[in-house]
């Protein structure tokens, strides 16, 4: 399917009032595009909702088209890019692919991102991760069975635009790797980092979240509240956005210390904010 359609996928686990909001709000955000509700239920069934794109499926339906299981935990948590080759075995008439995560939040119209992205002949937009060399990022060491040191490219892929030919050669990579004999997880790479090394060494074109606007607000922690969407409208995605029990989990999955840190940053902005309503009441 070529021309002003595409494919949004919104990966979720739960069709709680919290996605089915988020969900929404992508909606919304894509006027021209084909949003689809992609609901991992390989622990549950993801629950009833309203509405009429919903593909729902589980990591044996991965090892039934030829994709492997190997993961360090959940497979679709390690092989974050599996879900994109699933789609496109169901779905292969679109020539271009955003896919959003729950927790990621899109400010900016997706119709306006994917025309760019077509006109200037990209193969994939998504964060390169600055912060972190390979030497010192967490899952180089799963990369080196297929790349050298001096290409891993640290990536994430909460938010991406993507072709329909850089989906297909990833998954024709993926099963190539697995002919090679890899069973470990600890020598096959991870799957977000994986997509954007694969992707730079075989030459495909590459943009960045960050040229399309603002984007200091999205990693993988800590957590920004949903009630802080406002305050962050300026940014082209926002990540990770959680609320309730996720929001308070996430947050002090990296450490008691860490999690106290934001609470007391928190804290003192609502103070900070209170105050200046005050001073110009």
């Amino acid at each position: 399917m070529t021309g002003e359609r595409y494919a949004v996928l919104f990966k979720a686990f739960t069709t709680d009032e919290f996605v089915k909001r988020r969900l929404a709000h992508v909606v919304a955000a894509a006027p021209s595009g084909d949003v689809y509700l992609m609901i991992d239920e390989t622990q549950q069934h993801g629950g009833s909702i309203d509405f009429d794109r919903i593909i729902r499926y589980e990591e044996g339906d991965l090892v039934r088209i030829g994709f492997p299981h190997i993961s360090q935990g959940a497979l679709f948590w390690y092989n974050a890019d599996y879900p994109l080759y699933y789609f496109r075995h169901l779905r292969p008439e679109y020539d271009t692919i955003v896919t959003v995560e729950y927790d990621a939040v899109p400010n900016v119209d997706i119709d306006d991102l994917v025309r760019r992205f077509r006109a200037e002949n990209l193969d994939l937009v998504g964060r390169t991760i600055t912060d972190k060399t390979a030497e010192n990022y967490w899952w180089t060491s799963t990369m080196l069975r297929f790349y050298g040191m001096d290409q891993v490219r640290p990536y994430q892929i909460c938010a991406t635009i993507m072709s329909a030919r850089a989906v297909d050669h990833l998954a024709a990579t993926r099963k190539r790797h697995a002919a090679a004999g890899v069973t470990h997880a600890g020598h096959w790479p991870i799957g977000e980092t994986f997509v954007g090394t694969e992707l730079a060494v075989a030459g495909f074109r590459m943009g960045e979240l960050s040229d399309f606007g603002k984007l200091t607000r999205y990693d993988w922690w800590p957590p920004i509240h949903e009630r802080e969407l406002p305050r962050c409208i300026d940014e082209v995605f926002v990540h990770p956005v959680l609320s309730g029990r996720r929001y308070v989990k996430s947050l002090f999955k990296s450490s008691f210390r860490s999690g106290m840190i934001v609470c007391a940053k928190l804290i003192a902005s609502a103070v900070t904010r209170a105050s200046g309503r005050s001073a110009s009441a």
